[in-house]
């Protein structure tokens, strides 16, 4: 019986040592998000994790005027895990002018779901923009129905720093008056993002958001992509001479201290489209990721979907373009903004 005893009192023993081992559970504990106008930190936390083992956390946040949804993938190193990951709301393609409330959750992807805390959780951002506008005419050539006005506007930024910068392009028109008519012509908007992590340039269209979203090196170009409107002209035609076009519009940015210097042109093209990513827009002059050639920023470098041929081949005179190798057509007055009030 001594024995015995024994032998049972080092089973009890072995059993309360193997339960001191942290279970592998795989649970997210918490998540917290501190937010402001430009962008949030979410602070998560995990455990009872197996070393070892490859994790995605995902989570999504309500509340703005698109869902945000992202995530990160770790290799546990213990059982327990933190991190804080900072996002702008720029990278997804959002702008806040307004008041929100936000809500979410966060989720160890395959295990279990938590709810975020915000904090605040009821953001007011009054986005600042400051108007600007430019007037020009058109050269003399008489537009035909049914043909396409390419209006494109460039811009160059002074003041980037190093960490990058995001500018905004708002609330744009075109306005003209043409066959006693007053025509009033709504532009995309545009977000253009100056990026540390950027080495060329490039432009895509949101068309959720309707949105032109350009990313830029930091060191930016002479001419950086801003904003394009392809307009159909009515059946009844455009005549030459048109004065004054006048584009304008509202910047903003989410970085103090910006300047930049800004023009458009119009060509007429008697071929395009309106899918404007099928137009493959130039982003930069010079940085351009796809295009080694020389066209300016704004220049549709894009084939057409019916005939397989280039955009270019289809540009004609009219508006401030020639024809001939003349895409964006001649440039308006530079107009300068200070974006000094963030």
């Amino acid at each position: 019986m001594k024995y015995k005893c024994v032998v049972f009192l080092a089973v009890i023993v072995a059993a309360v040592s193997f339960g001191a081992i942290p279970a592998a559970a795989n649970h997210i504990d918490s998540a917290k998000v501190t937010d402001d106008c430009t962008g949030y930190q979410i602070t998560l936390a995990a455990s009872q994790l197996k070393i070892g083992v490859k994790y995605t956390i995902t989570w999504e946040i309500d509340g703005l005027p698109k869902v945000v949804n992202d995530q990160i993938t770790f290799v546990a190193h213990q059982h327990n895990f933190q991190r804080t990951v900072p996002r702008k709301w720029s990278q997804y393609g959002i702008t806040l002018s307004g008041t929100y409330t936000l809500s979410g959750s966060a989720t160890l992807v395959g295990y279990n779901k938590v709810p975020i805390g915000f904090s605040p959780d009821n953001l007011s951002c009054p986005l600042c923009l400051i108007p600007s506008d430019s007037a020009s005419n058109f050269n003399g050539t008489d537009i035909p129905g049914g043909d396409y006005i390419w209006f494109n506007a460039n811009f160059k930024a002074s003041g980037i720093p190093s960490t990058g910068a995001t500018i905004f392009f708002q609330n744009s028109t075109i306005q003209f008056t043409a066959n006693n008519n007053q025509y009033k012509l709504l532009v995309p908007n545009a977000q253009i993002t100056f990026s540390p992590n950027a080495s060329c340039s490039s432009t895509t269209f949101d068309t959720s958001t309707n949105t032109w979203m350009t990313v830029v090196p930091v060191k930016g170009d002479d001419e950086v992509f801003l904003a394009g409107l392809a307009y159909p002209v009515p059946s009844e035609g455009l005549p030459g001479g048109i004065n004054p076009v006048d584009w304008q519009g509202s910047f903003g940015s989410d970085t103090s201290g910006v300047s930049i210097q800004w023009k458009w042109g119009a060509a007429v093209f008697s071929t395009f489209s309106t899918n404007y990513n099928t137009l493959a827009v130039k982003p930069g002059h010079q940085t351009a990721c796809n295009y080694n050639n020389g066209d300016h920023a704004g220049t549709p470098e894009g084939t057409d979907p019916n005939s397989g041929q280039p955009f270019k081949d289809f540009v004609v005179g009219g508006a401030r373009g020639g024809g001939g190798s003349n895409w964006t057509g001649s440039w308006s007055g530079t107009n300068g903004v200070n974006l000094q009030c963030h």
